[in-house]
């Protein structure tokens, strides 16, 4: 980096205040509920925490070298983990476990307990990078398709943090390959933080478990389609849909074909679980 960079660089991240964003509360989810750090879901473990935590924590973490897998779970996290044994070990197993959606938040308040915050990738990704600046660390972007991750990067750059980025790639490259070894020496010399992960579910999951111990890279988080919608690719659902948590509706208006599976039949058969799970909670409880 030249001495001009890191002239801006400081500069920058001087500018950057610590992280904060708006209340989110809503009928799903409670910022003001007295609830435990650690929230059982669906007989899964959830830090219980806002976007604003969860990105000073994975900042934290990232900087003093804490190794931290971390994986977010939703709806369709938890059908894919009901049907394979082995992404169900893949997900119990991690460091740290986010309840992103709607879905984990219904499930929660059927148990008789309250999540605070809708913690998901796309919502937390500004918040990450402006916590990594203020902080001096860095992010590497790989996955999606070939442009996504970079136009995600060029996304933040617009929005004022370029120096967040310590680099980018596709996630178009041959597993269990040369290739991947290539990717991940890349990742690896980057100098990075936190290594965001978006292959899709279940492969990114399994794929950060399966190469972690050769990447030096502290924190691994497995971040879905994010660089889609952050990269602009996909449209995201208005405000008022997230608000009220049936962002899905959106994405199944926008590619019925592919997506109706996933919604139409996994939604149902969340449900079902939910409510089984909500009803044995509160009998545990009486």
């Amino acid at each position: 980096m030249s001495q001009l960079e890191s002239k801006q660089s400081a500069i920058s991240a001087r500018r950057i205040a610590p992280v904060a964003c708006a209340r989110r509360s809503s009928l799903l989810w409670q910022q003001d509920a007295a609830a435990p750090r650690s929230l059982d879901v669906l007989g899964l473990a959830m830090t219980n925490v806002t976007l604003a935590t969860a990105a000073a924590d994975l900042v934290a973490a990232g900087r003093t070298g804490k190794r931290n897998r971390v994986v977010f779970v939703n709806a369709h996290v938890v059908n894919e983990i009901r049907r394979d044994r082995a992404y169900r070990s893949t997900i119990a197993t991690a460091d740290t476990r986010y309840a992103d959606g709607s879905g984990l938040a219904i499930a929660a308040r059927l148990a008789g307990r309250t999540l605070v915050d809708n913690v998901n990738g796309t919502d937390l990704l500004p918040l990450l990078a402006a916590e990594a600046i203020r902080c001096g660390a860095t992010l590497f972007l790989l996955g999606g398709a070939p442009g996504a991750a970079a136009g995600s990067a060029s996304t933040l750059a617009a929005q004022g943090m370029p120096h967040a980025i310590a680099g980018t790639h596709h996630g178009f490259f041959a597993k269990d390959s040369a290739d991947e070894d290539r990717v991940i020496a890349l990742i690896n010399a980057s100098g990075a933080s936190i290594l965001l992960v978006g292959m899709g579910v279940p492969l990114q999951d399994q794929w950060i478990a399966r190469n972690q111990h050769r990447i030096t890279v502290p924190v691994l988080v497995g971040v879905g389609g994010l660089f889609d919608f952050f990269s602009g690719r996909v449209t995201r659902a208005p405000a008022l849909l997230r608000t009220l948590g049936i962002e899905w509706t959106w994405r199944l208006a926008q590619e019925p074909k592919r997506m109706w599976r996933r919604y139409i039949i996994g939604n149902a058969t969340f449900v079902a679980q939910a409510v089984a799970h909500g009803l044995r909670a509160r009998a545990l409880c009486r």
